[in-house]
């Protein structure tokens, strides 16, 4: 069970809140903390899955927790995000309700015996939404902090811009459609039929 994969794992979800703390500091600190933090949970996500392939060390845990961390982690972060203005409340709203949706939708699958997989338009959805929190989270800090003073105005005008808005909104908008997408290639799970496996 505790493989090298799903410590790292395993630790997403445990500096997950840790990032959040950082930013509701309200302190350039915080923020410096939290980017760090947010960038390591990150890195974990790709590094798991590496070597969980290289090693042979791919197990049922792994792949049950895998998207649960993912979800910890990016649900803390809209949250961040919607404390210092970044993303508006509704936005976060629907994509933290898509996550818990699917959550909830996977366990039943597991109780049919028909547990669904990561689909490639899932990791990409995934990864789009690290990016723009990441983003998020380092313009918000060149905002606030004194270590770079000729980026604090480029920073403000993309904290506060509707570049950023609209950025928001079209990961929103493909958020909703992955799970569109995921309702419908799974919609046999529903009767007794076999299911597809796929989840966008």
């Amino acid at each position: 069970m505790f493989t090298a994969a799903n410590i790292l794992t395993i630790s997403r979800i445990f500096l997950a809140p840790l990032c959040l703390v950082g930013v509701l500091l309200d302190t350039a600190a915080g923020m410096h903390v939290a980017v760090v933090l947010f960038v390591v949970a990150a890195l974990t996500d790709y590094f798991d899955g590496l070597l969980a392939r290289r090693y042979g060390q791919v197990t049922q845990l792994g792949m049950e927790l895998d998207p649960l961390a993912d979800k910890v982690l990016t649900t803390t972060a809209w949250v961040a995000l919607v404390y210092v203005g970044i993303m508006p409340l509704w936005m976060a709203i629907i994509i933290i309700g898509r996550d818990f949706a699917t959550t909830l939708l996977r366990s039943y699958a597991v109780s049919k015996s028909k547990p669904i997989v990561t689909s490639t338009t899932a990791k990409a959805k995934t990864m789009l939404q690290m990016l723009f929190i990441a983003y998020g989270l380092v313009a918000v800090w060149l905002e606030r902090t004194e270590v770079w003073p000729a980026a604090k105005n480029i920073a403000s005008t993309i904290v506060h811009g509707r570049a950023t808005w609209w950025v928001a909104l079209v990961i929103t908008a493909f958020t909703v459609f992955t799970l569109v997408e995921y309702l419908h290639r799974n919609r046999r799970l529903f009767t007794n039929t076999t299911s597809h496996r796929n989840e966008p």
